[in-house]
């Protein structure tokens, strides 16, 4: 069983890493490629869904503002820290 979890579900300041996307339309995939959210890249939660409707990460020293069917095409998974020893 695969567990999909959107951006929008995750707590502020979470980081969580692009496992894929979910069926999307209107070529959300594709920008969300070209702005380097591709499977593997890890992000933190910034702010989600303000009053705008937007989903603001941080990315590889990037701030990204994604409208919600944006965010909505993306699954992700959050990345649980080791407890130091």
């Amino acid at each position: 069983m695969q567990v999909r979890t959107k951006i929008r579900e995750l707590s502020l300041g979470t980081i969580a890493t692009v496992v894929g996307y979910e069926k999307a339309y209107g070529g959300y995939v594709g920008k969300l490629i070209a702005v380097g959210l591709t499977p593997g890249k890890k992000f933190v939660v910034l702010d989600s869904l303000s009053l705008d409707n937007r989903v603001v990460i941080l990315l590889q020293e990037k701030i990204i503002q994604l409208y919600k069917p944006e965010a909505d095409a993306i699954c992700v998974e959050e990345v649980k820290e080791e407890p130091e020893m």
